[in-house]
């Protein structure tokens, strides 16, 4: 089992803090560094820096030497599907080899009509998806590649440079609770990875019962299928006098993601720390290994509230230095 790092860039942080961060996560050695995809956070917040998740990428592979980098994930519709595979070609030999490509069907309605995309409905988002899967494969493994697609086409594609990786870079598919077959069609046809938002152990076991019969239908071998859960981290104390130092920390400090009044933050508070990996660190240790056995990567999202930078350096190093050995 991995441990990658994961921030979501639509939440505020400055250039410099991404850089500072991705560092430490590879300085403490963790698996992976990986950025959300999204232009901007909800609507009713305050607005707020919103790098673009393949820019961001792009600066931090001279930044960095070791750590693997990537989406978690990307979004199908915001770019051509040819254009997105040569972005991460080039990632890939710039990086030596370091990029792991997520991809989704894409969900988020405000950010389509705020920047012009149509979004049509969840069926043609995945079939859309599928059919991208398909051209970024072709034009990563074969030589002046052709598809024609309902939705897109290539033709006699010339692509050089091909990705460092063989036979290409790893795919992962982003699934948010879908049940759908076609969905799980896709993976299993066209994924080396999955990973799956699951909200308990038990709905992530019931996803691989549903994804072994897929791939038994579609021929695909399931033990090939490579999986990755998302488990956000929040405040989390050495024990519970520093637990709760630390919310009382996190409640004086500036919140970008939206103006919420000092009288309703502890509630607020109280509800997202129920929510994710929280509390102290044997509470922390017990969250995240319940999926130990379950996935190949663990994804820990850093704290998304207050001093962004700050605290996720102090996640970085609680991780690292006293849960990440426990695990």
């Amino acid at each position: 089992m991995k441990i990658g790092i994961q921030i979501e860039p639509q939440m505020g942080y400055t250039y410099e803090d991404v850089v500072i961060l991705a560092k430490a996560a590879e300085d403490a050695g963790f698996y992976s560094f990986t950025v959300s995809d999204h232009f901007f956070g909800n609507v009713e917040s305050v607005e707020k820096h919103a790098h673009d998740a393949w820019t961001l990428l792009a600066l931090l592979t001279p930044q960095t030497e070791r750590i693997r980098l990537g989406t978690v994930v990307t979004c199908q519709s915001y770019r051509n599907p040819a254009h997105l595979a040569k972005i991460a070609a080039t990632l890939d030999n710039a990086s030596n080899g370091r990029i792991d490509f997520g991809i989704g069907a894409g969900w988020k309605e405000s950010e389509y009509e705020a920047y012009g995309y149509p979004f049509p409905s969840v069926k043609t988002r995945i079939r859309q998806l599928r059919e991208a899967i398909q051209i970024i494969n072709l034009l990563w493994t074969e030589e002046r590649p052709s598809f024609e697609g309902e939705y897109y086409r290539i033709k006699e594609t010339m692509f050089l440079p091909k990705p460092v990786q063989k036979p290409r870079i790893p795919i992962w598919v982003g699934n948010q609770k879908l049940k759908t077959p076609i969905m799980e069609e896709t993976i299993a046809r066209y994924a080396d990875g999955l990973n799956y938002d699951s909200e308990t152990p038990a709905d992530f076991a019931a996803k691989k019962i549903r994804m072994r019969e897929m791939c038994e239908r579609v021929g695909r071998d399931f033990d090939e299928l490579k999986w990755s859960i998302y488990l956000c981290a929040s405040v989390i104390g050495e024990d519970t006098d520093d637990f709760e130092k630390r919310k009382k920390e996190l409640l004086n400090q500036h919140w970008l993601f939206t103006e919420i009044p000092d009288e309703v933050r502890p509630k607020v508070l109280e509800v997202m720390l129920s929510k994710y990996v929280s509390g102290t660190i044997d509470e922390a240790v017990e969250k995240i290994a319940k999926y130990k056995n379950e996935a190949d990567i663990i994804i820990l999202g850093l704290p998304m509230m207050g001093d962004l930078r700050k605290n996720g350096l102090d996640t970085i190093k609680l991780l690292k230095d006293k849960i990440v050995p426990r695990l």
